[in-house]
């Protein structure tokens, strides 16, 4: 039980971790490398939909952990017969169909239904990255309209 204070053993620890100049930047150097490794792979599977002929844009990554893409579908029909209509519709059918999370720019204070949704690569590693882009191809693939 540690009660309301964080246990001592971790708290030294920590302090002498963080006077390690080198051991943090080379931290950050590595962790950082791996969001622009999986920001790009992102952004080049994105492209290469687009390229095939699908509804997608992206802009490059400038920074952070999110890339924004463009799913152009609303109007669509779903193999289930549901016309998408909304951002959330699309956001929706993403994670049901491909297991592909998006963020509507909504939720960050723009308005509309642009299409517009942010991915982050927060929490997705390189193989997830590149594993999704056959789920998200085929969901894009069985929408009509």
């Amino acid at each position: 039980h540690s009660g309301a204070w964080g246990p001592r053993p971790e708290q030294i620890a920590t302090a002498e971790f963080l006077e390690s100049r080198s051991e943090i930047e080379a931290y950050h150097a590595e962790m950082k490398a791996g969001v622009r490794r999986r920001l790009d792979l992102l952004y080049e599977g994105m492209e290469a939909l687009r390229h095939d002929g699908f509804p997608v844009q992206v802009i490059p990554p400038m920074g952070a952990i999110y890339l924004s893409v463009r799913f152009a579908v609303n109007g669509a029909r779903t193999r289930d017969g549901e016309t998408v209509t909304s951002n959330e519709d699309v956001r929706r059918y993403l994670l049901r169909r491909a297991g592909v999370a998006v963020v509507p720019f909504e939720a960050f204070g723009t308005s509309g239904e642009a299409g517009w949704f942010r991915m982050s690569v927060g929490a997705i590693s390189e193989a997830a990255c590149r594993d999704l882009f056959p789920r998200l191809r085929e969901a894009l693939r069985q929408l009509q309209g």
